[in-house]
């Protein structure tokens, strides 16, 4: 009796999934070609995980940097609203 369980989750389509749990002996060859799939698979999640990431610091940054560049804008405004206000004050009491 074996104990084989193969078990197809999802459809037919490339992006389907399938897991396998195997108790089997292969030969050296075919052993290898299994272990290199999963490891390219493993990889291939990795570069995927790493690449968000990526992105992700990115974005962050970029929204850093947009909002010090607002409220960079933002007391420029105040500082002219303010010295406006205070060149017009001065005006009027010279008055």
């Amino acid at each position: 009796m074996s104990n084989e369980i193969i078990e197809l989750i999802g459809t037919e389509s490339p992006n389907g999934h399938i897991r396998v749990r195997l108790d089997l002996e292969l030969p050296h060859e075919q052993a290898m070609q299994i272990l290199q799939t999963v490891h390219d698979y493993k990889d291939h999640q990795l570069k995927e995980e790493a690449a968000k990431h990526r992105r992700d610091e990115a974005e962050r940054r970029k929204a850093e940097a947009e909002a010090r560049k607002a409220a960079k804008a933002e007391a420029e405004k105040a500082k002219k609203s303010g010295a406006g206000k205070s060149s017009n004050a001065t005006a009027t009491k010279a008055d």
